[in-house]
């Protein structure tokens, strides 16, 4: 009964702030095709692509030419034509294309009120700038991508193999990368101080990376997640991973409703939810395959989950997603670790004797980091790897997949789950999804 209770309270405070960002949604609907003059501070991290950059600022996307690049929490004044491009009656997507923008003269690097949000950007440009130093391109913002889930500097034609075929999330901070930071903090620490003060400066070091991932919906939801773990355990109670999920989805959505049409809140959610529910159906499938075997089920786990999602806002089935995939994971936790470890010396002993330290370490990434890319490269250079569509069209005038579609596949997909989900055993494997979420 009290669960019920709170889901109630739940729906009215989300109602009310949803109907709020609504009223927000249809001013700035209003003002769509007018001329606007907009100050603010860059609210996410510029993504540099081609002779191009685009960043957010608020509610909007702005899109504008390569140089002067921008900063996360720069204050700017833009002023342009308000586009909007309707996602559903709800809902749009509003930009500026190439607007003018003028610096506001005032303290640039402090980000949105916080100090120490400047001091963690700073840090973040930082270690970009080591990787492009050792590295070439694109494996510097490859690994950029893979350690800090920065698209900052990612040549455009690489881009778009990573979106053909479907290894986009390798760029993404989630989940995966959480747990990295916060089991090396709280390990690193528990022999120093007690139990509870290292998983409190654990999780103080998960928000600090959080904002330096750029506080995407996938990190953040993996942030909460992996914390409240983590703080479960100081109170002695062991954290169910649906609750966790409930737990983290029902704060951000209070916290920014609109976040329920973001396709990236969206991805996270349904792949998370496959590694909790789909992953343990497989377990034991494909483990006789070497090497990839393990990669390969919790691939297929995720992606039976979100596939309905890519081709609805993408256009696109990536049709070896899988087994690329299952190619280049087992690289990410080994080019996390020692994406780190070059960060940690190149700031240490970015010149003078120690310098032959970092190319050393360099020289190592470089050698995964290579054979990522030539696997990626590959794929999305082959015209059957993907299938595209356009405005959800294969090869007819009739549509192929909506919402509508969606909703009865994952109907089916719930049933089907609850029926093989009926041991006990495999229920609680799905707990262990944190340890090795991607």
């Amino acid at each position: 009964m009290k669960a019920v209770w709170i889901v109630l309270i739940w729906l009215a405070v989300f109602s009310f702030r949803l109907s709020s960002s609504f009223q927000a949604e249809g001013n700035l609907r209003e003002k769509s095709g007018n001329y606007v003059t907009v100050v603010g501070r860059v609210s996410s991290e510029p993504i540099l692509q081609g002779g191009g950059q685009r960043f957010n600022l608020g509610n909007m996307t702005v899109y504008t030419k390569l140089y002067p690049q921008y900063e996360y929490g720069q204050e700017v004044q833009v002023s342009g034509t308000l586009q909007s491009k309707v996602v559903n009656k709800w809902y749009s997507r509003f930009s500026l294309m190439y607007p003018s923008i003028k610096p506001v003269k005032s303290d640039n690097l402090k980000i949105i009120g916080f100090n120490w949000k400047a001091k963690i950007m700073e840090l973040r440009r930082k270690i970009e700038s080591v990787y492009n130093q050792v590295l070439p391109e694109p494996e510097a913002s490859l690994l950029a991508g893979v350690v800090l889930g920065s698209k900052r500097g990612l040549p455009r034609g690489f881009y778009e193999d990573l979106r053909t075929t479907g290894t986009l999330h390798i760029v993404v901070a989630s989940g995966f990368n959480v747990m990295i930071v916060i089991s090396f903090v709280v390990k690193a620490l528990a022999g120093i101080f007690k139990r509870w003060q290292a998983v409190f400066m654990g999780i103080l070091a998960v928000i600090g990376y959080t904002v330096m991932a750029g506080a995407e919906p996938a990190i953040v939801r993996a942030a909460i997640m992996g914390s409240l773990a983590f703080f479960g355990q100081i109170i002695g109670r062991k954290g169910d991973s649906m609750r966790l999920l409930l737990m983290a989805v029902m704060g951000m959505l209070l916290y920014k409703p609109i976040l329920v049409w973001d396709v990236g809140f969206q991805l996270s959610v349904a792949a998370t939810l496959g590694l909790m529910f789909i992953s343990p159906l497989l377990k034991g499938v494909f483990d006789k395959i070497i090497f990839v075997g393990e990669n390969m089920s919790e691939t297929i786990s995720a992606q039976i989950m979100v596939w309905p999602i890519l081709m609805i806002y993408f256009n696109n089935l990536s049709l070896f997603s899988v087994v690329v995939n299952s190619l280049v994971l087992w690289l990410v936790p080994v080019l996390m670790t020692w994406g780190a470890i070059l960060a940690l010396v190149g700031l240490l002993f970015s010149g003078g004797w120690f310098s032959f330290l970092v190319k050393g370490v360099g020289w190592i990434c470089y050698a995964g980091l290579t054979m990522m890319v030539r696997v990626i490269e590959w794929f999305g250079g082959q015209a059957w790897t993907s299938w595209p569509m356009k405005e959800g069209v294969v090869t007819s005038s009739e549509p192929w997949i909506n919402w509508w579609w969606a909703a009865g596949y994952y109907v089916v997909l719930s049933i089907i789950i609850w029926r093989y989900m009926k041991v006990p055993s495999q229920r609680r494997a799905g707990a262990t999804f944190m340890r090795k979420e991607r």
